[in-house]
């Protein structure tokens, strides 16, 4: 009890001074274009202002609206989930009229399609001209 006394205030101090130190760091513009940041100075960089001027208020109805997304977004998630799982144990799909949704037997279809194949091959044989006998 004593101890937890003499560590809250400790441990509060110690993370409004580091939530203050937070806002003051530097931030560099680096590389090419400027396209990379860094905490430490380099070559050809710059200096860009990194401080948060937002109030209190604002931070707090930032974080706000961080906390209601970030539910939203695991609400959403679930709801997905349960969807697909669904979904998974309907099977396949079939996407047609119901009456062309029917499909033929494979092996009677193949046998029309090798059918008809044959037929044309033995129209265009009989139209083929025929060389002379001579």
């Amino acid at each position: 009890m004593m101890l937890d006394r003499v560590y809250l205030p400790l441990a509060a101090i110690l993370l409004l001074g580091a939530a203050g130190q937070a806002t003051a760091q530097k931030v560099f513009r680096c590389g090419p274009e400027g396209r990379v940041y860094s905490q430490t100075p380099c070559k050809d960089g710059y200096e860009v202002p990194a401080d948060d001027k937002r109030s209190d208020e604002q931070r707090k109805a930032a974080d706000e609206v961080v906390r209601r997304d970030d539910k939203l977004a695991q609400k959403m998630a679930r709801e997905r989930q349960a969807k697909e799982a669904a979904a998974a144990k309907q099977g396949a799909a079939v996407i047609a009229n119901s009456a062309a949704a029917k499909p033929a037997p494979a092996a009677a279809s193949a046998s029309a399609a090798s059918k008809s194949a044959a037929k044309k091959k033995q129209q265009r044989a009989n139209k083929a001209p025929r060389p002379a006998q001579g």
